[in-house]
């Protein structure tokens, strides 16, 4: 086992974890940056829209507030809504300055426009492999030590213990090609490994941080639909570009659905809205559902084709003889029931976790500007801001509070546990596990459409396949890595599901069809959780201060939720084993 040391310790190297270690150098000597694979190659952040907020001096901030508020469902953070307006834009000016490359007009001006579910906030965008470069090259050129391809399994406590009642002081893991076990001592530790996307990402960083005894809030606001896909065997990300050029959905009766589910935005609205809306057509078998953009002018629709964040796959596609320029292309919405955006570690606007020394930041940090997601763009805003923030706060705590040590005997457990499944005779192997998880839980009854019974069997399902971990089998540490991301992935969908327990409305990706209304009577609250030990979650439901915020509900009442089947009472379930993804 390999021992390391450092003032501050970032995992994970999306965005967040990039600004987080930059901004770390520039208050202490010594920055470890961890990554699963290679720094500014991988993550979300990496193969995201790339569109970011971008608040200008002369954009009303107010106006900006009250929509990323209102469309946030009045859950947001309204301290972290007002510190993402205020700081972003000298984000931006850090990044630009450093070297990376804007959109920009004739005048020179940054372009600017709208796309997902934006009305008058606005994004930019620019190519995400090209950010995540600069931002390498930034940290490499300030002395940030890169630690890739090294999977962190577990953080480290001042007492040994998980949950503990001392602070966090580092992390344990293992290198993802030789299996060697790391044990690195930090003054301060930034969790910035993103949220779940099915096998992309599996909460990791959350999963560890609820284990140490981290408080972890909005986790039932995980979404069941993440990007889209084509023609079933493309993941078509970057939805931001599609809408900004402005592309239509039709169902098999060539309907552009849309206008009846969201009469205003129609294509524009948030992922959740379209997926919705995609699963109930498909439920009343008015599937397949494609997507054409054949009726935007030549120069419009070669952008796609040109712009840094579609041009890779479109070019791909057309090679293969699919062409948007030509016809409708096959739409489907992709990834299983538990992707997060809006839920993780709790965190103040220091990017404070609830134990001393751990921060979070990025989606790990459950985005509390967002609130049950609000506008795009906001994701990698956050990231920028509660990136800088957490790391700035998690080197002023290393300096003060100085360097508690590892205990031995919890690092040498942790990468015993990691790496068991490896020594292991006989067992299944991950892949399979994954799939009976990924299929139990995939139908849009259980994904979409919660009740309490519903919710009861996943949460029987979950100690099942919680009962399965000890028995899984590793043939090499590639298929270890697998094997340690599945713990991660089944106690996020367990805290999602408890979460949507305890939150009895429907509000956002919240479906709860035995309380189908939005109730802002009892329900403008965060759900906490809490880690008692031995995996006993407690709950809190804690009032969103709206005394002191200024974006407030118009009204204060309980009214029908916006589900499909609520306006149309010719609404049918043709297919209701209709899965997501």
């Amino acid at each position: 086992m390999q021992r390391l040391q450092c003032d501050v310790l970032v995992i994970g190297a999306g965005l967040a974890g990039v600004w987080a270690a930059a901004r770390a150098k520039e208050l202490a000597p010594s920055v470890i940056l961890v990554d699963i694979a290679r720094v500014g190659k991988s993550g979300k952040s990496a193969f995201s829209g790339a569109g970011i907020l971008c608040p200008e001096p002369s954009d009303d901030m107010d106006v900006w507030h009250k929509e990323i508020s209102e469309k946030g469902q009045y859950l947001n953070d309204q301290d972290w809504v007002r510190i993402v307006l205020e700081e972003q834009p000298a984000r931006l000016k850090d990044m630009g300055d450093w070297g990376l490359t804007f959109e920009r007009d004739e005048k020179g001006k940054v372009v600017r426009h709208v796309g997902l579910n934006h009305v008058t906030t606005r994004i930019t965008t620019v190519d995400s492999l090209e950010m995540l470069g600069v931002m390498r090259k930034r940290l490499e050129n300030t002395g940030v030590t890169l630690l890739e391809r090294v999977m962190i399994t577990g953080l480290a406590t001042s007492d040994g213990n998980l949950p503990t009642a001392g602070s966090v002081v580092g992390a344990v893991g293992f290198h993802t090609r030789t299996g060697e076990g790391f044990a690195i001592n930090a003054g301060a530790t930034v969790v910035a490994s993103g949220s779940t996307v099915f096998l992309w990402g599996t909460g990791e960083g959350i999963a560890q941080g609820y284990r140490a005894g981290a408080d972890v809030s909005n986790m039932e606001f995980a979404r069941c639909f993440d990007e889209m896909g084509f023609e079933d065997r493309y993941i078509g990300v970057h939805l931001n570009t599609y809408q900004r050029l402005g592309m239509r959905l039709f169902n098999r009766a060539g309907e552009r659905f849309m206008e009846r589910y969201l009469p205003d935005l129609k294509e524009r609205g948030k992922r959740e809205d379209l997926g919705l809306a995609i699963v109930c057509e498909g439920m009343q078998g008015r599937g397949p559902i494609h997507i054409d953009l054949t009726h935007l002018d030549k120069d419009t629709i070669n952008k796609l084709y040109t712009l840094p964040t579609t041009r890779l796959m479109v070019n791909t596609m057309k090679d293969e003889g699919i062409d948007f320029r030509k016809g409708p292309v096959k739409y489907v919405v992709t990834s299983g029931p538990v992707c997060m955006v809006c839920g993780g570690i709790r965190v103040n606007i220091f990017g404070e976790a609830s134990l001393p020394g751990l921060y979070a930041a990025g989606e790990a940090s459950g985005m509390p500007a967002h609130g049950t997601y609000s506008v795009g763009g906001v994701n990698l805003a956050s990231c920028c801001v509660g990136g800088y923030r957490a790391g700035e706060y998690a080197a002023r705590y290393a300096r003060e509070n100085g360097r508690k040590p590892v205990v031995d005997a919890q690092a040498r457990h942790l990468i015993r546990e990691a790496t068991r499944p490896l020594k292991a005779t006989s067992g299944i192997k991950p892949d399979q596990l994954f799939d009976e998880i990924h299929t139990y839980l995939s139908p849009a009854r259980i994904a979409v459409f919660r009740d309490a019974d519903s919710i009861d069997g996943v949460l029987g399902r979950i100690r099942e396949w919680k009962a399965k971990l000890r028995t899984i089998k590793a043939n090499d540490v590639h298929d270890l890595v697998k094997a340690n991301k599945l713990p991660s992935y089944l106690q996020c969908t367990e805290l999602v599901f408890r979460g949507s327990a305890v939150r009895e409305e429907t509000r956002a990706n919240n479906i709860r069809i035995d309380f189908p209304y939005k109730d802002n009577i009892n329900w403008l609250q965060w759900v906490v959780q809490s880690n008692g030990g031995k995996e006993t979650a407690r709950s809190t439901q804690v009032p969103v201060p709206l005394y002191r915020y200024p974006a407030k509900p118009k009204e204060y009442a309980r009214v029908p939720a916006n589900l499909p089947f609520k306006k149309n009472p010719e609404f049918r379930i043709q297919n209701p084993e209709g899965r997501v993804g």
